[in-house]
């Protein structure tokens, strides 16, 4: 391409694209034979439904229990029944506070209202898109029970400070690592840290079962709750410590088991997830080395002693002078047009229709007592339109962030094309 200084025009204005490589990823996310045989084998023993934990919905919670280092692993149907369990069991209850990040997807939030308890929303690092524990610690209240910590996309949080202060105020710590399957703090495997991990295998998660989730834990009454809470068929001799042997086989209703078919998808795909960890980690390393000193561009860098795993996208800032100048939907545009896929960050100022969490209709202005059920906390919730709590890291990098995909398998030359486009983009942005 041209060197700065040069005649250049961008694509958006009519000039030659920088991407024209094979954008193909060639890691199949679902390896099609070996799981038609193993949903094969299923349906030969017809096996439909497996109620108690046994057969390939063992098999997986081995395998996860081995991953994550943990005693306990429990496959659900989705990560959002993992955070309600992980909430339930933490005691999570009406006049209670969780903390938590506003920069997540809202699963890792509402299900703290189906325990009719309170989110309270903290800033996060801008160096590592994670909960900061210095504005948990100005959060913390006699009301405060737990925190969520979400690794996002796959970046590790500061979990020796948070088990620090949870320690001290006697909190339960529930890890959201549903973009981190396989990273590690430490050397130690995330979601075996704090008291209960909680993992999505949704869609295009590094492990999915198209709809699934997984909760581990070292704890066994921890693990009893969340069977009580929605596993029946468990019973009691397959509970950790047997805490509710007096109430027999009965759970509290919830279904939250998974479907067979869907676990043994995901344990196809967790046989190949340190491959997949170790090619997404090498096209992040070498996007960051391209990005790194182009103008403008902020890259995100593991944090020291941690490896990143599952990633989910890859993500990448504006710097605040730029930001201020060009708007981010102009540099999303003339990076699109230069075949860069690259788009705005969908957990920031549009995530759906809500925006960041803190400043959704949910938490500030609806009426959630106007729903009935438990979705909100009867000693303390008024109704009455609430002003959205200051998070200003939050609200500055979030209007700032960039991302593209996860990429495992492509050529070094469609990665070195994608610097490119950064690059000529940012050089020349008067253009835009």
């Amino acid at each position: 391409m041209a060197k700065v200084g040069e005649d250049v025009k961008l694509a958006i204005c009519g000039g030659p694209k920088c991407v024209t490589a094979d954008p193909t990823d060639r890691w199949a996310m679902i390896p099609a034979g070996e799981v038609k045989a193993a949903i094969g084998a299923l349906l030969e023993e017809g096996k439909i439904t497996i109620a108690d934990g046994s057969g390939v919905v063992g098999e997986f919670e081995e395998g996860f229990k081995a991953l994550v280092g943990t005693r306990y692993a429990l496959a659900m149907n989705s990560g959002t029944a993992t955070l309600h369990s992980a909430y339930f069991a933490a005691g999570v209850s009406p006049g209670t506070e969780v903390l938590a990040p506003s920069y997540t997807w809202h699963a890792s939030i509402t299900p703290i209202l189906h325990c009719s308890a309170t989110p309270v929303f903290c800033d996060i690092e801008p160096d590592t898109l994670t909960i900061d524990p210095r504005d948990m610690e100005r959060k913390i209240t006699p009301k405060t029970r737990a925190v969520c910590v979400v690794h996002v996309w796959g970046n590790v949080a500061d979990m020796d400070r948070i088990m620090a202060l949870a320690r001290k105020h006697k909190l339960a710590v529930i890890e959201d690592a549903s973009h981190a399957h396989g990273a590690k703090y430490k050397g130690r495997p995330v979601g075996g840290i704090g008291d209960i991990g909680c993992f999505s295998l949704q869609g295009v998660k590094a492990v999915s079962g198209g709809e699934a989730g997984v909760a581990t834990t070292n704890d066994p009454v921890l693990f009893d709750r969340m069977v009580l809470l929605g596993h029946f068929g468990r019973g009691p001799k397959r509970q950790g410590a047997g805490t509710f042997d007096s109430i027999g086989d009965m759970s509290l209703g919830a279904k939250y088991r998974p479907h067979p078919f869907a676990i043994a998808l995901a344990n196809c795909q967790l046989k190949r997830l340190t491959e997949l960890n170790r090619l997404r980690a090498r096209n992040y390393a070498v996007l960051n080395e391209l990005l790194r000193d182009v103008p403008g561009i902020e890259t995100f860098e593991p944090r020291p002693g941690c490896e990143r795993g599952g990633y989910l996208e890859f993500k990448f800032g504006v710097a605040r002078e730029i930001a201020d100048q060009a708007p981010l939907e102009k540099i999303e545009a003339a990076l699109q047009a230069e075949g860069a896929p690259v788009q705005k960050d969908r957990y920031s100022s549009f995530n759906y229709t809500y925006g960041l969490l803190h400043t959704a209709p949910l938490f500030t202005t609806f009426d959630r007592a106007s729903l009935g059920g438990c979705f909100y906390d009867p000693k303390s919730y008024t109704g009455k339109p609430v002003t959205p709590v200051k998070l200003p890291v939050t609200e500055d990098v979030c209007t700032r962030l960039l991302g593209t995909y996860a990429f495992a398998d492509v050529s070094p030359e469609y990665l070195k094309q994608i610097g490119n486009a950064f690059r000529k983009v940012m050089t020349h942005l008067e253009q835009v």
